[in-house]
């Protein structure tokens, strides 16, 4: 008999729930609330890092081999954000 896939696994049911994770996380980060790992130095709002990512979706990560690639995948997010942020107050 098969054993059930864990609901933390790979897979389509932790996809979601990372999904939403990067997206709070994301929110969180550019209204400027800090995690456990922000520098206190940091300037207004909170500059991303992989220590940042990975504190602050802890929670959400699954023991698979996807880490560097979920991680990479919102620091991506993370740099568009902030260019179009740049690029709309050029339009200004």
């Amino acid at each position: 008999m098969a054993r059930p896939q864990a609901a933390t696994g790979p897979g389509p049911v932790s996809e979601p729930g990372r999904f939403c994770s990067a997206v709070g996380m994301l929110r969180e980060a550019a209204d400027g609330w800090p995690s456990q790992v922000t520098e206190d130095d940091t300037p207004p709002g909170v500059v991303l890092n992989e220590a940042e990512v990975y504190e602050r979706m802890c929670g959400n990560l699954c023991s698979c081999a996807a880490y560097p690639n979920i991680v990479s995948a919102i620091l991506d997010a993370e740099r568009e954000r902030l260019a179009q942020d740049t690029n709309a107050g050029d339009m200004r």
